[in-house]
């Protein structure tokens, strides 16, 4: 009897080591927090800071001076993968707007504190009239479980 117990509990030890790992990196859950990375352009590529909250709204952290302002909502499409959508608007130091654009992006976890994204923006000009719409992507770290007020 005692041997049965104990090859039980060493089956069981067993089973829970291989399972805890592919389970944590397969539900990655919610991307609730604070992400940092590169958004890639045809043209060009730019540095990124975003701030995932948990009702589903997400915005880009930036400055008054960065000349941009973007805010949008994300929802999980599956176990590994959400996507977000959103609109920026670029203004000139007087608050003017000079233009904005729309994104639309699929995103699947790498592993428990990174994605990867790919999808299209839609360019429109200050009058808001669509001038083009490209391929973009991009690649985001997360830099803490903890989302940061978004600017007003």
């Amino acid at each position: 009897m005692r041997r049965t117990l104990r090859t039980t509990a060493i089956a069981v030890a067993a089973t829970t080591a291989m399972l805890v790992p592919a389970t944590a990196s397969a539900a990655a859950g919610p991307p609730i927090g604070v992400w940092t990375g590169k958004i890639t352009f045809p043209a060009m590529q730019v540095d990124g800071k975003l701030s995932f909250h948990l009702n589903g709204s997400l915005c880009f952290l930036t400055k008054p001076e960065d000349g941009v302002e973007g805010k949008g909502h994300w929802r999980l499409t599956g176990l590994t993968s959400f996507d977000l959508k959103g609109r920026e608007r670029f203004f000139d130091s007087s608050g003017t707007t000079t233009g904005s654009l729309t994104f639309d992006l699929d995103a699947k976890y790498q592993g428990l504190a990174g994605f990867t994204s790919a999808g299209t923006a839609t360019y429109y000009d200050a009058q808001g009239t669509e001038q083009d719409t490209v391929p973009i992507s991009a690649q985001f770290q997360r830099r803490s479980v903890v989302p940061a007020p978004c600017p007003s």
